[in-house]
């Protein structure tokens, strides 16, 4: 069996392309509308999944080898009754032709000179094998060809006497050749009043050929009925199964869940989910377009997704990072705070080298070796403090503060949110004038996984900084988090290893271009 995709604006192009490719008998799989998820403003295309046995793709290829390409358009622009016709008529004759020439050639004779009458079962048995080694191309041949094929074979075989059996009253009916044997016993005979019983030992070759030729065709017949309404019986249940894939297929594209829901309303609840964005936030986007746009624009989907696209980047809270918004030169405290493998030691290092006179201080409960950011360090003269108690930060920082340099701490955590951490980082804000702490996430990890982070630290922290966004692969998982904690600004989006150039500050912008894929 051959499958085949075909792509198309409209569903007459894709049908015709379907009709010339594979020809009438093809079986359409399955029907999909793409509506282009780029913003979801492209065009609609019509994509069509056909398929053909073997048996009938064969029959199309000998029809299209004599056929220009002028000749081959015009042909398959007439009825698919019509074509199905020329080509079962043209590989008929050319069957017929082939026979002929083959049967003069005599290939075939000790075949029949051993058994003449027993072609019939041969081809019925051949038949029957075929068919169920190839179930499914037979489930796509049509009844007709499979009438003309045993209709072509019984016309092929000789006019044969069927005998049926006979009541011992009467006398049994026997052919000329068959009597004259008869008057003239064989030796070995038993004559019993008058009909004379058959050799005990020695079988007559004719008499075999004869029985042979007189069951053949009643056991071939029989075969026959039955694996026709075998096929009957599967090409009813396959008509049956497109009818409903071919239903299932309209309602799941086309009706929306509500009749009544505007058709822009309902792709754009498709598209959303899709996306995997929350269906809290889909419903929330649908009740404030009702409410401000009319019903026409509701039908449009173009008009739809436009204002979704702007309510959704409107939503999204962005800030200017502490450090940067003082231009008087004070110290300021940066600290990051992060659990597992984040990219938080790179993201701090990053920060480190574009912001002068910092000194870094990365404080661990499992005293980790951070020998990545000790190489950016060494490259671009980065002072780099590791410590494993948050007395040693608070001393750190305040030399530094006092010397007049900002301090950057790297805060690793362990799984668990204590006490002592929350502790610490009162500390600090009590401590110095300029206090700001971030929270990392990282693109890369599950949303339940950062929803869970943002939870446990969200009574201390005042932004939150996103790395490894370039290795995204679910950007409305990212829109689900920041949504749920909207009132947290997203200050950094990390956006590649390379120290310091892989960063930038968060945008709108960048979110929707990759929930999107502009």
């Amino acid at each position: 069996m051959f499958v085949k995709k075909f792509e198309a604006d409209t569903l007459e192009e894709a049908l015709k392309a379907v009709k010339l490719e594979l020809g009438p008998d093809a079986i359409i799989l399955k029907t999909i509308t793409n509506n282009g998820l780029k913003g979801a403003f492209k065009k609609k295309r019509i994509e069509i999944t056909a398929a053909i046995s073997e048996r009938n793709y064969e029959k199309k290829a000998k029809v299209d080898k004599v056929l220009n390409n002028d000749q081959k358009e015009a042909f398959y622009q007439k009825p698919a009754s019509t074509v199905k016709q020329s080509i079962n008529k043209y590989n008929n004759t050319e069957q017929q032709v082939s026979t002929a020439s083959y049967g003069s050639m005599g290939l075939n004779k000790v075949v029949n000179t051993l058994a003449k009458g027993s072609a019939s079962l041969v081809d019925v048995t051949n038949k029957t094998s075929s068919m169920l080694k190839n179930s499914l191309d037979d489930f796509l041949t049509t009844e007709n060809e499979f009438d003309q094929h045993m209709d072509s074979t019984e016309e092929a075989r000789p006019r044969q006497v069927r005998q049926t059996p006979q009541r011992e009253s009467r006398p049994i009916q026997t052919e000329p050749r068959q009597a004259a044997r008869a008057q003239t016993p064989a030796a070995g005979t038993v004559q019993h009043g008058k009909y004379a019983e058959p050799p005990v030992q020695k079988t007559s070759p004719i008499h075999i050929e004869e029985q042979t030729r007189a069951q053949g065709p009643a056991v071939g017949r029989d075969a026959y009925n039955e694996l026709r309404q075998e096929l009957r019986t599967q090409q009813h249940k396959m008509e049956l199964l497109e009818q409903k894939i071919l239903e299932l297929t309209q309602n799941y594209q086309f009706s929306p869940k509500n009749q009544n829901e505007a058709k822009g309303i309902y792709q754009l609840r498709t598209t959303l989910k899709t996306l995997d964005v929350d269906e809290s936030h889909i419903l929330d986007l649908i009740k404030k377009a009702t409410y401000e746009l009319s019903k026409e624009d509701l039908d449009n989907p173009d008009v739809l997704f436009e204002f979704a696209l702007k309510e959704m980047a409107g939503s999204i809270h962005t800030a200017i990072p502490l450090f940067a918004k003082i231009d008087n030169g004070e110290p300021v405290v940066t600290v990051l705070i992060s659990e597992a493998a984040s990219g938080q030691s790179t993201m701090g290092m990053k920060i480190a080298v574009l912001k002068k006179d910092v000194i870094l201080i990365q404080y661990s409960q499992d005293a980790q070796n951070n020998a990545s950011t000790d190489f950016a360090a060494q490259v671009f003269g980065i002072q780099v403090h590791k410590v494993q108690n948050f007395s040693e930060v608070v001393g750190l920082s305040r030399k530094a503060t006092e010397a007049g340099k900002s301090v950057l701490v790297d805060v690793r955590l362990n799984n668990t949110f204590t006490d002592e951490t929350k502790k610490f980082v009162e500390t600090l804000k009590r401590g110095f004038h300029h206090v700001e702490v971030l929270c990392t996430l990282s693109a890369i990890h599950s949303e339940l996984y950062n929803r869970k982070i943002i939870a446990r630290y969200k009574d201390i922290v005042e932004g939150v900084i996103i790395a490894h966004v370039d290795l995204c692969m679910n950007f409305g998982a990212l829109f689900n988090v920041h949504k749920g904690h909207n009132k947290l600004p997203l200050k950094f989006f990390g956006t590649g290893p390379v120290v310091p150039d892989d960063i930038e500050g968060a945008t709108a912008e960048r979110l929707m271009s990759g929930l999107f894929q502009f």
